[in-house]
């Protein structure tokens, strides 16, 4: 039997909590199973070019680039792990051909400061217009194509491949910044995690009826596994304001605040509440990490400073079917810098 690494209560309320507002994503970096499905190959490809061009650099080793006219460097010792929740149910198989119907539903980017030991996460929407891997009948890349970040996962087998075609795609968004790692669950653990808990308490904040009979504005309640899901994903049939994927990403905030309490409850009066719940999760997921790596990133996260979320302004526009969220150039460039670099103080 495979050794597990010794966590501490603070480090799993605070990987498996976070992970709730991405469809929990977090909570997998305590899986130090054989459960777990990983990649063998190498990280996935990045797209060229830096954030921005520094007409003042000159020789230096450590270019310097200027932003609301301060200059910046490059912080140093990063590690970066994408959080991806996919629309679809089941284990992750692999499909014929180089295309799939797996969208990504959640993007979150975990940025961790090794040097200074803290880390912060930017949450990206689904509906963000970006560049996009394109693949051919054949397998090979033919290009690029503007479309939702969403899409990404779409081409590929739906494994591996799928996932990092959305790492590159994040990558290009973030205008060269690399991520390094991944890790993909399916939407079954979001029932999964409100079970373990007994369900969520929440408000709900507007009707919602149309899903459920029973989720009118205002009404307090306990969620059921089905009603869970509902609160995270729903927007489609919502009226206008309310079937943004930003209205949606508020309620998966007030999700996680609330399953992050009951959560620490439960580890207080169950040791192996944790556990039960890492080993429920296991065959829902994907990721490049390896058992040490995880191990050794859950402590990480557990003895870090968070510094808290990271969103990115933009506006919908209705493209030729679908609305398409396109970022706000100034607050894109303010979270790439917030994330990969460190004001120059000398």
């Amino acid at each position: 039997m495979q050794r597990r690494a010794r966590l501490t209560k603070d480090s799993i309320i605070k990987i498996v909590g976070i992970a709730v507002a991405i469809l929990l994503f977090f909570s997998i970096l305590l899986v130090l199973t054989d459960r777990i499905k990983k990649k063998e190959t190498s990280s996935p490809p990045t797209a060229s070019g830096t954030p921005f061009t520094d007409p003042y650099a000159g020789e230096e080793s450590d270019p310097v680039i200027y932003f609301s006219g301060k200059p910046y460097t490059h912080k140093k010792n990063l590690e970066t792990v994408l959080f991806m929740g996919i629309d679809s149910y089941g284990e992750a198989q692999e499909v014929e051909g180089y295309r799939n119907h797996d969208q990504v539903d959640v993007l979150m980017l975990a940025v961790i400061d090794h040097a200074k030991k803290q880390y912060q996460v930017l949450q990206i929407n689904r509906d963000t217009m970006t560049e996009i891997p394109m693949i051919g009948s054949t397998g090979d890349r033919i290009g690029t194509i503007p479309a939702q970040i969403a899409l990404s996962h779409t081409y590929g087998s739906g494994l591996q491949d799928s996932s990092e075609y959305t790492c590159e795609a994040v990558t290009t968004l973030l205008m060269g910044e690399e991520v390094q790692h991944y890790v993909t669950l399916k939407m079954d653990c979001i029932g999964i995690i409100n079970h373990s808990v007994g369900g969520v308490e929440v408000t709900i904040p507007y009707d919602m009826t149309v899903y459920d009979e029973t989720m009118t504005e205002g009404t307090t309640m306990l969620l059921t596994d089905k009603q869970a899901e509902t609160f995270i994903r729903a927007r489609k049939e919502l009226d206008d304001d309310n079937a943004l994927n930003s209205v949606r990403m508020e309620r998966q905030h007030t999700y996680l605040d609330k399953w992050k309490q009951k959560a620490k409850e439960k580890l207080n009066k169950d040791a192996g509440f944790a556990l039960e719940l890492i080993l429920d999760l296991g065959d829902y997921m994907l990721t490049d990490y390896d058992l040490n790596s995880l191990s050794k990133l859950s402590d990480y996260l557990a003895n870090y400073e968070y510094l808290g979320m990271v969103k990115v302004d933009g506006t919908y526009q209705m493209g030729s079917q679908f609305l398409e969220f396109y970022c706000d150039d100034t607050s894109l460039k303010n979270a790439v810098v917030t994330l990969y670099y460190e004001e120059k103080t000398e």
